[in-house]
């Protein structure tokens, strides 16, 4: 996967020497160019180009959507219209493994306005820490127990140990913070349905790559 993304930035910078036109026309031209002979090389680094396209196009129009529902939100209260904003964090159970991926996640969920990643640790089955000591009023998801985590003064669980990951720790579970959760189970399937699936596809594909080029 490296060698191919290396040898197509490399065309794509010397594409614009070969032909003396110094623009970023003739950069992304060349880019196109060692896009094609990469993916004739590996059919899958043009699948895997592709849909790594498609996940930034679509983070940007998510963090575009979020910022005008934020807005939105915003001015129905200045201008005195009560809006249902229950605001609280949630843990996120992943499937992830790869650090790098979980990061890409965090700074993903980071980006998006009304939302933010706060902590990672271990699955507590997706139950949710809500603003203050629990209460009948409190938004939470019923577990086995009943009952819901902690303040949002104490921690969660421990972090995953920083050498083995939160893979040799079972799954992980990020912390999502949110201004609005009126319905954590539906938070939390979008999060995984929009970031986290093509985030688990995209690893998949460079597996399949490097398992190919061995």
């Amino acid at each position: 996967m490296q060698r191919l993304l290396v040898l197509n930035l490399f065309i794509s910078l010397m594409w614009p020497i070969l032909n003396n036109d110094y623009t970023l026309g003739a950069l992304f031209l060349g880019f196109v160019f060692g896009f094609v002979l990469m993916s004739l090389v590996q059919r899958r680094y043009g699948l895997y180009t592709v849909r790594a396209a498609g996940f930034v196009a679509f983070v940007l129009w998510a963090i575009l959507q979020s910022n005008v529902q934020l807005a939105l939100k915003v001015l129905a209260r200045t201008a005195g219209i009560q809006t249902s904003m229950r605001p609280g964090i949630v843990a996120v159970p992943l499937k992830l493994t790869n650090p790098f991926d979980i990061t890409v996640l965090a700074t993903v969920i980071t980006l998006t306005p009304g939302t933010l990643s706060v902590d990672l640790g271990e699955d507590v089955s997706g139950r949710l820490q809500p603003y203050g000591e629990p209460d009948e009023d409190a938004i939470g998801v019923e577990t086995e127990t009943d009952d819901l985590l902690p303040a949002s003064g104490e921690r969660l669980t421990e972090l995953p140990d920083r050498q083995t990951g939160p893979r040799d720790r079972g799954e992980a579970a990020l912390l999502v913070h949110a201004i609005d959760i009126s319905d954590p189970n539906s938070f939390r399937a979008g999060i995984k349905q929009n970031f986290e699936r093509p985030l688990l596809e995209l690893r998949r594909l460079i597996a399949e790559m490097d398992a190919a080029d061995n």
